[in-house]
């Protein structure tokens, strides 16, 4: 295991530094901090890894791994690429986990990149020709993300990135004047100075990366476009999923509402009439034809994206009247499915044990 007081460059195809072969007392300057929080999604991450290995670029860059508590082969995978540097923390959340990383980062300028996230051949060299061209500490770089092509892209996972709440990059009129909301950490890059000690703020289970770019953008971030600085999503999401993860969003959302009030927008109200005619439509939807049902499942998507965040939303303002500390709701949620699965079988050197 890596620790955190010695770290080691990048080991790929052209990460051989000139002054690697130099005396000791001269030490290699990463140009680029990559910062990837990990946990539990060993056979992805590695596929991640190994896409970074492949990339061409004509500077130094430090990868660092953040794996926050996984339980599965996380460490195995990372054990074998020698070029990462690799830090193992018990689990405190993906927030606590790109703090340490940006904590440990060497580099001027630190980039992030989701776990899932595969980049596509020149994303680093883009990353850093852009800061290498715009040296200013108020300089970021956002990068498109997108269904990696091996997936069977469903129609809902088609609407999430077009019309639906996943990026929305195909709402960018101007690519040198990004709104904040476009900060994402699947695939960003901004200066270590701007970040400042502990960026992002713990006490959030999402919408870390949003808040944080508000707050950079009030500190006079200038965040940049870069369509071809692709990276590609292996993930599948389905109207379920999309559900759990807009709940937890609209619980996060009240947060960040409470802390910035004049950003606030509380959700729309729903008409009485609106679950029936979502379960009618839903009923309905697949005996039309495709040109008539597209149209009706994208507005049942977004009605149920919007109902999940709504209700997340109304969760964490009860937590709050009822004066619960941060996290308590997602605690709650925690347990009670915990609960629903029944008790948990202990583990042995990562065996299940049966009784």
């Amino acid at each position: 295991m890596q620790s955190a007081a010695s770290p080691r460059k990048w080991a790929g195809p052209v990460r051989w530094h000139w002054l690697e072969r130099a005396p000791l007392l001269l030490a290699v300057v990463s140009e680029l901090s990559l910062i990837i929080p990990t946990r539990d999604r060993a056979s992805i991450l590695a596929r991640c890894l190994d896409a970074l290995t492949a990339q061409q670029v004509d500077a130094e860059v430090e990868v660092i791994v953040v794996d926050d508590g996984s339980r599965d082969r996380t460490s195995v995978v990372l054990a074998q690429y020698p070029g990462v540097q690799a830090i193992h923390q018990q689990s405190g959340g993906g927030p606590a986990a790109l703090n340490v990383g940006v904590a440990q980062a060497t580099a001027r300028v630190v980039m992030f990149l989701d776990d899932d996230a595969i980049a596509t051949p020149g994303l680093l060299q883009r990353h850093v020709e852009f800061h290498r061209a715009r040296p200013g500490s108020h300089e970021a770089l956002v990068g498109p993300v997108t269904w990696a092509p091996q997936l069977e892209v469903t129609h809902h996972m088609t609407w999430l990135e077009d019309g639906g709440p996943l990026f929305a990059f195909n709402t960018i009129s101007d690519p040198d004047n990004v709104d904040w909301r476009h900060f994402c950490t699947a695939n960003v890059s901004v200066s270590k100075e701007l970040l400042g000690r502990d960026p992002f703020d713990e006490t959030l289970e999402r919408f870390t990366d949003a808040e944080l770019g508000y707050r950079l953008a009030q500190r006079g971030m200038r965040l940049h476009y870069d369509a071809s600085a692709l990276v590609h999503h292996w993930r599948v999401d389905d109207p379920p999923s999309t559900a759990r993860r807009m709940r937890v969003v609209g619980r996060a959302a009240r947060m960040v509402h409470l802390k910035h009030p004049e950003i606030a927008e509380p959700p729309p109200p729903f008409r009485r009439s609106a679950p029936v005619r979502a379960a009618l439509a839903r009923t309905a939807a697949p005996a039309l034809p495709d040109p008539v049902r597209a149209p009706i499942l994208e507005r049942l998507y977004s009605y149920q994206a919007a109902r999940a965040y709504a209700r997340g939303y109304a969760e964490q303002e009860r937590a709050l009247r009822r004066g619960d500390r941060p996290g308590t709701v997602a605690r709650r949620l925690s347990r009670a499915r915990a609960r629903a699965r029944g008790p948990r079988r202990p583990r042995v050197r990562g065996k299940t044990v049966n009784r």
